[in-house]
């Protein structure tokens, strides 16, 4: 059953479209030659939010975020110059799937793509920044790293949140993917140590958390 819809919430809804709607119009009449890009971005945002309203009008229309954020996307990527643009636009989609997820932690399914994409979107950033280049990071191990990593965080969820234990798998293989791209390619310049401290960090502080081995009832000297 739905929530009852609220005159305020409609009401903005209307003028949001209302004001979308005149701005394509005076978009075909030429009037705003002068400021396409930003126009266009104004208009991708304008419907994102009217997807966005109508997701909080009445959250059982989660469906609404995915369209509200590929919209967002677009609009920030229209004023982003470069190759970034596309990094910009994989990774807020990501994040709209990410949104899917927090909205319902039952929606552990929205984890994955919403890894795949913030990946890519990463990987694409790198590729066409000069952090990447500095780090040496090679594109590829990236690419498999960042799997590697979604399916861990879906293994490390909370029982009850979307734990998912055949996920340990996917995450070690495309783990040791990620290494051997890395060593193949000529160990990724500081890319590879990082990565390797970080897993050392990442096992000391797992080794922290593990309860202390409890004694059982023959273990005691006689």
């Amino acid at each position: 059953m739905h929530a009852p819809r609220s005159p305020t919430h409609s009401r903005r809804l209307a003028a949001l479209l209302i004001g979308v709607g005149v701005l394509f119009l005076a978009a075909n009449l030429g009037l705003l030659a002068w400021a396409s890009a930003w126009l266009w971005a104004l208009l991708f945002l304008g419907l994102g939010a009217a997807f966005w309203l109508v997701y909080r009008e009445d959250r059982t229309r989660w469906w609404a975020l995915l369209p509200a954020f590929a919209l967002f996307a677009l609009g920030l990527a229209t004023l982003v110059p470069g190759a970034a643009s596309g990094g910009l636009f994989l990774g807020l989609i990501g994040v709209g799937f990410a949104a899917l997820y927090r909205d319902d932690r039952r929606r552990w399914w929205a984890l994955i793509p919403a890894g795949v994409l913030l990946t890519l979107g990463v990987v694409a950033w790198l590729d066409a920044s000069a952090l990447g280049a500095a780090l040496g990071v090679d594109a590829g191990a990236a690419l498999f790293l960042g799997l590697a990593a979604t399916f861990g965080v879906l293994y490390r969820l909370p029982e009850g949140e979307g734990k998912q234990r055949w996920a340990l798998f996917p995450a070690l293989g495309l783990l040791a993917l990620a290494l051997f791209v890395l060593l193949a390619s000529g160990g990724g310049g500081p890319a590879l140590p990082l990565l390797l401290i970080a897993l050392g960090a990442l096992l000391l502080w797992r080794g922290r958390r593990l309860p202390p081995p409890t004694e059982g009832p023959g273990s005691k000297g006689v």
